[in-house]
């Protein structure tokens, strides 16, 4: 189950555990923090692009890895609300 912990200026995500058995979820985890980091950038990319991409890849995860589409669901919100958003960090 996933925990969270509000921050000032963002939401951090605690953690929780999916099995080893489902390196599809560690993928789309993997690329969902890849668009996250675009929002860093010297040039960041647009918001509207970012939570284009984490939508689709959210709706990929929620039939094999629910806890992950829920964690995507977390991080659109913070984005659209302009809370700084933190990594996908998955726990075997």
């Amino acid at each position: 189950m996933a925990r969270i912990k509000s921050k000032l200026k963002g939401i951090e995500m605690m953690e929780y555990s999916l099995t080893e058995s489902n390196p599809f979820a560690q993928v789309i985890a993997d690329e969902a923090n890849r668009v996250i980091r675009t929002l860093h950038l010297p040039n960041p990319a647009d918001r509207t692009a970012v939570e284009s991409v984490l939508e689709s890849l959210k709706a990929i995860a929620e039939p094999t890895s629910p806890e992950l589409a829920k964690t995507l669901n977390i991080r659109l919100v913070a984005i659209r609300n302009n809370i700084q958003v933190n990594q996908i960090t998955l726990e075997a």
